[in-house]
């Protein structure tokens, strides 16, 4: 190791936000919830401080980075302005034209140029929170554990195998650190002699000695496979979190690599199998978390929103020193660094240093930062070395307009934002569909149900689903005086009573319609079917006889069962004849207590990032919706939040108008009630901001265009399910995971819903279910969960395989989501068998059933390339030209703007693709 001195104090990089007799500080400490108030309330006489972040988009736009931005504006009260750079201008535009700051925030990642941002710093000279020159040296472990002994931070006994030479760290990186710290980077260049011994148990480096077990690890900090060798045979290898897994076992892996240059250190048995992650704000401030250690069984535990499972700790003083040792001997004054804890010792130690590393979901630590990036703001607000940025003239807009003020030669201003949302989370869907003969005599109370209308008719309300009610008893009634003939008399009559009965259950439920969906063909007079002479309907003796001449008023009432099918014309003109009439009964669907929250944080999460880019985007904000009551109520959470508006108000006009948020009483609005349907209530306030929601069905609605061929292709959907038809067609998605084929796994589900079925009905014959789980959340209850799973078992297992449909398989998955994120005590306690969890299998059903609707349901809109464009361009192509015109608009107009669709995940799925075309 190196025993140089630990630290130089010639440190030209040296920023340091508090005094360096201020005592560090942990994160352990309560929330600041309240800006910092004494750099704030001191800008006053001083000019805004800009604060630009060039960091890649992913990384600049991130969560955690947009939480601390916004904080630190909020801190500036109005006197601190940033500056996101963007990809476009980091990878296109010369440095030149970069925007000019006064404090930068700029680290590297996959496709950063770190050298063009380090011409940029020599040219703008900005503060710069972390030093760009330096970031080079994390990219080689070497560099960085030859630093880490210099300044004094203790690490684990090590071995280098070089077999490249040496790091390639430039001239002038090795001169910026001999200058700030003291340090000569220098490595010999020949190959180092490694051999393994002939046990296999250790290796030989340059005649120093390592016994198994030790870890491996290449000298690039960018490559995170990392080989762990076990005594006696076998080894663990790690790598980037892929999902919940971050290392498995390997029993061959024995000798190591030879392939390149290795640091070989001795393995750390670690306490509580945990290790310690520790990020650093300056040299006097830390946060550290511990995380299960992923030598353990490579398993990455995770909470309820998908983030790894951490636990806030405290570091030790000596620990609190190396930060501080760490942050200046790398001049990097955000960043983070990987601590060990041995079993037994009290001696910690370093094991990697990591760039710019932001702890993400807590509020505490983004106060923290916040205040400490404001305190350093303010000091560059006075300091008299501040060098002033050079206002420079607007470049010319288009059209002769002159550009935004803020705007300068070679600045990318985000001008527009067009995005197209799905609704929030639902309760699962489910429907009965029922296709009628027209033809037939029963069948015409539901055709009277039309009107006369040509379009699909939807009923909502209560008093119009007894409408339907009435049709089903009156068809029954003339069904059993009248059966048609042949033998589909009972089976209808079966279809009718089981549309009655499921109404009735239904009928009073929230999100419960009817879509009455006629399909009319144009067809000659004369070759009208069932048309005698005088345009009388041609029937048996024993059949009631409806007039085929009525005509219907001008309001369409009083119509006749037959005047509803067709209109009487003279022969040889065109007119429309009922081809096909289809009655679909759905419920559920319905918006959950999840969905507001998501609806929530999804307005103001887009409030923060476009407030950084550019706050003028909020001041001509348009929402269109369709006009699907799920949808409509994740427009109106999400404009709420977004527009900070208390009072939205829906406007069903098909205009265009750009409506922004204004002041002044609101008008009749859609809200959502505590159980998450939608009612309406009259609000006049005074002084409340307003903003309206713009329905367009046009854009927005399910559309019957393209229904005809949506249905013959749900009919070829089994094509999916045969042998090797996921290897022939590369295109469809099918996890290597599953090592069975698809046709072999829907025999795997069909297996395991057997096996729930009997279980759960045996649970609720021997249960008290009612009390399983005490609350239930949108309107749900243990007889509407065992009867949403009865149908699904019905349409799985009471059919054989050769007939099974695999549109089926959204309801299973849907159901099983569903169940798993709102009654997930309920869910595995009535699917447990003989007191024994039923964990495992959920598990695997759950895996089985997200495989096969990842496979089936995009093809859902077309298998072949050519009938996915041409759906997509059925059902979305109106919304493509409005979302075209839009972007000309904003192009041609001097004014920026936001538009926002929501719609079906159906929809967006055909338009997704249509784009991709």
């Amino acid at each position: 190791m190196d025993t140089g001195p630990r630290i130089s104090r010639k440190s030209s990089f040296h920023l340091r936000t508090t005094d360096n007799n201020h005592p560090r500080s942990s994160s352990v400490l309560s929330r600041s919830g309240s800006p910092s108030p004494t750099p704030s309330d001191s800008y006053a006489g001083t000019t805004s401080v800009v604060v630009g972040v060039c960091a890649m988009d992913i990384k600049a736009r991130s969560k955690a980075m947009r939480e601390i931005l916004t904080r630190l504006v909020a801190r500036g009260r109005g006197m601190i302005e940033v500056k996101v750079f963007g990809d476009k201008v980091i990878l296109d535009e010369d440095v030149q034209n970069w925007p000019r700051c006064d404090i930068l925030i700029s680290f590297f990642s996959t496709d950063f140029p770190l050298e063009k941002a380090v011409s940029y710093v020599k040219l703008r000279q900005p503060v710069c929170i972390n030093d760009l020159l330096t970031q080079e040296l994390l990219w080689d472990r070497r560099c960085v554990l030859k630093i880490l002994d210099y300044v004094g931070v203790p690490s684990p006994k090590r071995l280098e195998v070089t077999r490249d030479g040496g790091p390639k760290i430039s001239e002038e990186v090795k001169k910026h650190v001999e200058a700030n710290i003291g340090l000569k980077l220098e490595w010999p260049t020949q190959h180092s002699d490694f051999k393994v011994r002939e046990d296999k148990e250790a290796i030989i480096v340059d005649g120093k000695v390592m016994e198994k077990p030790f870890v491996e690890k290449p000298v690039s900090g960018e490559d995170h496979n990392v080989y762990i060798y076990y005594r006696g045979g076998g080894g663990r290898r790690l790598f980037r979190k892929i999902g919940n897994q971050s290392s498995v076992y390997d029993e061959k892996l024995i000798e190591p690599r030879t392939d390149g240059s290795y640091i070989y250190e001795e393995f750390i048995d670690v306490e509580n199998a945990e290790d310690i992650k520790v990020y650093t704000v300056g040299p006097t401030y830390t946060h550290a978390e511990t995380r299960k250690s992923p030598v353990i069984d490579g398993l990455v535990r995770r909470n309820t929103e998908g983030k790894e499972i951490r636990f806030i700790t405290r570091l030790t003083d000596e620990e609190m020193s190396w930060a501080s040792k760490i942050t200046e001997g790398f001049g990097q004054r955000v960043c983070g660094f990987d601590v060990l804890r041995p079993k037994g010792s009290e001696k910690s130690m370093v094991i990697d240093v990591n760039g710019w590393s932001f702890v993400k979901g807590n509020e505490s630590y983004y106060d923290k930062v916040a205040d400490i990036l404001s305190d350093l703001c303010f000091k560059v607000s006075v300091s008299p070395n501040r060098r002033a940025l050079v206002n420079e003239p607007p470049v010319p807009g288009l059209n002769g307009q002159a550009a935004d003020k803020e705007s300068t030669p070679g600045t990318w201003t985000l001008k527009a934002n067009v995005t197209v949302f799905r609704h929030a989370d639902r309760t699962p869907k489910q429907k009965l569909k029922y296709s009628f003969p027209v033809s037939e005599a029963w069948t015409q109370p539901f055709i009277k149900l039309l009107n006369g209308e040509k379009e699909e008719i939807i009923l909502r309300e209560k008093s119009q689903l007894k409408l339907i009610s009435d049709a089903i008893q009156e068809a029954k009634k003339i069904l059993e005086e009248f059966p048609p003939e042949g033998s589909t008399a009972m089976e209808d009559l079966a279809k009718l009573t089981q549309l009655h009965s499921t109404l009735q259950r239904k009928i009073d439920l929230p999100g419960t319609k009817a879509q009455l969906k006629p399909t009319y063909k144009r067809v000659r007079a004369s070759v009208i079917s069932g048309v005698g002479e005088g345009g009388k309907i041609s029937t048996s003796p024993d059949r009631p006889v409806f007039p085929a001449d009525a005509v219907p008023a001008a309001d369409g009432s009083n119509l006749s069962a037959t005047a509803a099918v067709m209109i009487k014309k003279p022969n040889g003109a065109l007119e429309k004849r009922l081809e096909k009439f289809q009655l679909v009964f759905k419920w559920g669907g319905e918006f959950t207590h999840a969905a507001r929250y998501q609806s929530r944080d999804l307005g103001e999460n887009l409030k923060k990032d476009i407030s950084i880019l550019n706050r003028d985007v909020l001041n001509n904000v348009r929402i269109f919706t369709s006009s699907e009551r799920r949808v409509t109520a994740s427009a109106e959470i999400f404009a709420a939040a977004l527009l900070d508006a208390s009072a939205p108000c829906v406007n069903h006009n098909h205009s265009n108008t750009i409506h922004g948020v204004s002041p002044g009483p609101s008008t009749r609005s859609s809200r959502m009630s505590d159980t998450g349907s939608i009612r309406s209530e009259n609000r006049t306030p005074s002084n409340v901001p307003t903003y309206k929601l713009i329905i367009r069905k046009d854009l927005l609605d399910d559309s019957n265009a393209a229904k005809d061929l949506m249905d013959d292709v749900k009919k070829r959907l089994k094509i999916l399910l045969r042998s090797g038809e996921s290897e022939r067609r590369p295109e469809l998605t099918w996890p290597k995971s599953m090592n069975a084929e698809p046709a072999v796994v829907v025999q795997e589900v069909i297996q395991l819903l057997h096996n729930f079925r009997a279980t759960m009905r045996h649970n609720f014959e021997t249960m008290d279910v009612d009390k399983i789980q005490e609350r239930w959340c949108c309107g749900d209850e243990p007889f509407l969960f065992r009867e949403r799973w009865e149908k699904l078992f019905e349409d799985f297992c009471e059919v054989k395989q050769e007939k099974f449909d695999p549109s089926r398989v959204s309801e299973l998955y849907d159901a099983l989501k569903f169940s798993a994120l709102h009654h997930r005590t309920f869910l595995f306690a009535i699917f447990s068998e003989q007191g024994q969890k039923a964990d495992r299998k959920l598990h695997e059903l759950y895996a089985r059933a997200k495989a096969l609707f990842d496979l089936v349901a995009p093809q859902e809109y077309g298998i072949e390339p050519a009938e996915k464009e041409e759906i997509g361009v059925l059902t979305s192509l109106p919304l493509m030209r409005k979302i075209v015109e839009d972007l000309e608009g904003a192009k041609n107009s001097g004014q920026a703007g936001l538009t926002v669709y929501f719609t079906k995940v159906g929809f967006l799925d055909s338009h997704f693709f249509l784009q991709l075309t």
